[in-house]
């Protein structure tokens, strides 16, 4: 019986992939493309750009572009033109501002407003309160009005030592840290934090108002707004602080500080201030939570005093991070399955209307010297509670504060993450994974069949080395314009489209000259290789539009593509000139037509440096060529009808069921009609998806629990041995969970958990094993699935090498496949089969690692 189930299903392989190459023989060739006339550049910059901002408001949409010479543009015509504003920002010796611009300071894109600030050198900065239509300028500033004009917070003595903040509710109340004068040549760096109610014109000094109750401060921000919050006038302020001089000067050169801590004033420090978190270093506010960094031993260090024990614990600190999702006022340990020490954290919330974080990224501190490596880290899930975190992913690459690991826009519970898989802790390591649900199992990234070229794409070393592997964040974030790769990209305006840099191979490749360009239509089920070399892309038109650009770790070009069918066919726009292409900008929500190309000519230029240069792509201002070139009449592509250039896509997954945490939804989004090639119209608004609740699924919709592992691919969820319960997290004691070890993802929408999970629980104890109560039939299934999907890729791999299977599929085959899936499901129990590669183990998992 075994031989007779592996020769249907080899021949079910067969008949898959002679499906798939003839679907991609069948598709009706691309039209002819439009002759569009050259772009010209919309500016000319004497440096590159190193920011770009696009603000919409309700009033008026404008863009800035600051560039590395510390030069400040504009542009009211959505980039049509550019206005050089540096001349505009007076100094107060009465001449005007040459390059003296060194960060732009705007509102959030959530809640835009008019207000921004242009941070400068030397105490001098300026302010508007209409996107810069006029400028307030610096206070002493010849001519400027001493009624409305942006005050030195330093008062002449001290600089700004960071960028200045705004309150995201109340623009005009502005916060900034300013170095205070000490004695000359005093070692220690004191900082006060500077108060301005009335947009600059004044400000108050914090560390004076608090008296001897805070010496300095370290970081500061405002507190998130609550009802009632400015009623008073005074808005709610968070800091972490030295309390005393003697506080400061113990601990100054220590990386984590004993004598820093986490407060919180509502009247500005006039009263005695609220000390939130003792030992609290660092924190993050993010989406109405409070994030602080805590080291774990505090109240045992302040209980001693002993000097020994003391520099003991400096030596060797570790810290917990403390979690609030009621905007600062009560703080829950976020508890992480593991014995290493924990140096420091990235946090992941997609979801801004639940409380807390979807994900942690910690940064361990290793046990040995081999995996000290630097660039890795640990993904942890969140339960409901915000509180017991299960391990998600080891080995995750981690960078600074930037990880490989990034959602799906619009698709709950799909993100992709880049891991070091084997035990050589080298970048040359590094394999691409996707979850469907929300990281409860991983697996690899099936390869696309063609290159975009239109030739086979061939694993040279075997079934292993055919994988998608592709580019996260880490390598944009610590790459230059010169280096960069595109990292993975969705928007929400494209409902289950991604682009992404990367290769087929057997690990990710860091080379641009081994490096592709790719898309998924169905959130990363299948994929296409769209061009050949390393591109960065865009979205607009509300998904209608993708344009791309040839990224310049391959050097210059003067072309830029686009497509108007998601991504099947590709049309040419030629830049009149040869330029490195840093990256492409559409408005924030991705609904216009319009795409800034931002890049610099690298050759040739005046002073032998790189200019910075914007080309401008308006969808609704292109002109089209005659024959010989020359432009004739305004290109007009056709608008989209309701009726006949749309479908409904029903986000997919492996499940069966097509359900992702427990939800099934179908959204309306451009048909891929090479035909039609419209664009969607300036007033579509794109439906609300259509959503069904599923039932739980012990397979789909249930991870591990805190402190538990699959050690074993087959078996159950086992208690991590090596994991001291009392010292990570006192809570888990006594506390309820299901007999299977196991619990519901948090974010799942799917109902009745007693389906995943049974109706047996149980209460945790130091002296439980955590052994399971149930066995596994599920997994052990998929792992029979698993090996029929392996000899089914051996042999169809070899048919495919050998015979034209796109030529016809054999009846024969066809039985076959239905033979096969037959037999599978009575194996499996059920009625629909398990898809591939659902429940592959997260790389190494060797539970004495941890």
């Amino acid at each position: 019986p075994e031989l007779l189930i592996m020769k249907v299903a080899l021949a079910a392989r067969v008949a898959l992939l002679a499906a798939a190459i003839y679907a991609v023989a069948a598709q009706p060739q691309c039209p002819a493309p439009v002759s569009l006339a050259p772009l010209t550049p919309a500016v000319t910059m004497p440096t590159v750009q190193d920011s770009l901002e696009w603000i919409t408001t309700s009033g008026q949409s404008k863009l800035f572009a600051t560039t590395e010479g510390g030069k400040l543009y504009s542009s009211k015509n959505s980039g049509a033109s550019w206005y050089d504003e540096t001349p505009d920002l007076m100094t107060k010796d009465g001449t005007k501002s040459s390059d003296k611009v060194l960060a732009l300071i705007t509102s959030g894109e959530d809640e835009p407003h008019e207000n921004m600030i242009v941070q400068g050198f030397d105490g001098e900065h300026w302010a508007s309160r209409d996107l810069g239509n006029t400028w307030i300028q610096p206070c002493g500033v010849v001519g400027a009005d001493p009624n409305n004009c942006f005050a030195d917070p330093g008062n002449g003595v001290a600089f700004a030592y960071t960028f200045f903040k705004m309150h995201p509710k109340l623009p005009d109340h502005v916060l900034v840290l300013v170095e205070r004068d000490l004695e000359p040549d005093s070692e220690f760096l004191a900082l006060d934090l500077m108060y301005s109610a009335d947009f600059g014109k004044t400000w108050q000094n914090l560390t004076e108002t608090a008296g001897d109750r805070v010496w300095g401060f370290v970081d500061f921000d405002f507190a998130p707004p609550v009802p009632g919050d400015m009623d008073d006038g005074m808005p709610g302020i968070m800091a972490t602080v030295y309390e005393t001089e003697e506080d400061m000067k113990n601990g100054y050169y220590n990386s984590w500080d004993y004598n820093v801590h986490f407060v919180y004033t509502t009247d500005l420090f006039k009263s005695a201030h609220q000390r939130m978190v003792m030992c609290g270093n660092s924190f993050e506010v993010l989406n109405g939570d409070v994030y602080v960094a805590q080291l774990r031993d505090c109240l045992v260090y302040h209980a001693t005093t002993d000097d020994e024990a003391r520099a003991a614990m400096e030596e060797d600190t570790d810290i917990v991070l403390q979690i609030s999702t009621d905007a600062g006022k009560t703080f829950t340990q976020a508890c992480v399955p593991s014995s290493l020490g924990q140096r420091g954290y990235t946090v992941y919330d997609w979801n801004k209307e639940a409380p807390g974080p979807d994900f942690l990224s910690v940064d361990h501190a290793e046990v040995s010297a081999a995996r000290d490596v630097g660039f890795l880290g640990n993904l942890y899930s969140a339960d409901v509670d915000m509180q017991f975190f299960s391990l998600n992913m080891r080995d995750n690459i981690r960078i600074g504060g930037s990880a490989d690991f990034t959602n799906v826009a619009a698709i709950p519970g799909v993100y992709l993450a880049n891991q070091v898989v084997g035990h050589a802790m080298t970048m040359d390591a590094v394999k691409t994974r996707i979850t469907y649900n929300a990281g409860g199992v991983w697996q690899g990234i099936r390869p696309p069949l063609l290159g975009a070229d239109g030739k086979r794409i061939n694993c040279q070393d075997g079934p292993d080395s055919c994988e998608l592997h592709l580019h996260g964040e880490t390598h944009w974030m610590r790459g230059t314009w010169k280096t960069r790769l595109g990292s993975v990209y969705t928007h929400e305006s494209a409902p289950g489209v991604i682009l992404a840099t990367g290769n087929v191979g057997k690990s990710l490749a860091f080379e641009p000259t081994s490096v592709n360009t790719y898309l998924s239509r169905d959130a990363g089920l299948t994929w296409e290789e769209i061009v050949k070399g390393p591109h960065i892309y865009e979205f607009g038109n509300n998904g209608g539009l993708m344009v791309i650009g040839k990224m310049s770790s391959l050097g210059p070009t003067d072309t830029v593509q686009f497509s108007r069918d998601l991504g099947r066919c590709w049309e040419e726009l030629k830049l009149s000139q040869r330029i490195s292409i840093h990256n492409i900008r559409a408005d924030p929500h991705g609904k216009g037509d319009v795409f800034i190309i931002r890049g610099s000519i690298d050759d040739g230029t005046a002073d032998g440096d790189p200019d910075g240069v914007m080309y401008t792509i308006d969808f609704n201002n292109l002109m089209q060529v005659d024959p010989t070139g020359k432009p004739t009449y305004a290109w007009a592509p056709p608008r989209c009808e309701p009726t006949k250039d749309y479908e409904q896509w029903a986000a997919t997954s492996p499940n069966p069921d097509k359900c992702i945490l427990g939800r099934n939804a179908t959204f309306t989004r451009r048909m891929r009609d090479p035909y039609s090639l419209c664009l969607n119209r300036q007033d579509y608004v794109r439906p609300e998806p259509e959503t069904k609740a599923c039932e739980c699924s012990e397979q789909y919709d249930t991870e591990c629990e805190f402190g538990w592992e699959r050690p074993n691919p087959l078996g159950m969820c086992e208690r991590m041995k090596t994991v001291d319960f009392v010292k990570e997290c006192p809570a888990m004691e006594g506390r309820e969970i299901s007999a299977t070890n196991m619990r519901i993802i948090a974010g799942s929408s799917c109902v009745d958990e007693s389906g995943a999970l049974g109706r047996d629980k149980y209460r945790v104890d130091g002296g439980d094993d955590g052994k399971g109560r149930r066995g596994g039939h599920g997994v052990l299934a998929f792992f029979l699935w698993m090996f029929f999907i392996g000899v089914f890729g051996g042999v169809g791999y070899w048919a495919y090498n050998q015979y034209d299977l796109g030529q016809y599929v054999p009846m024969e085959v066809k039985q076959c496949v239905n033979g096969a899936w037959d037999k599978i499901n009575e194996l499996m129990g059920r009625r629909t089969a398990a898809p591939a590669g659902y429940f592959e183990p997260l790389g190494d998992f060797d539970a004495d690692e941890l």
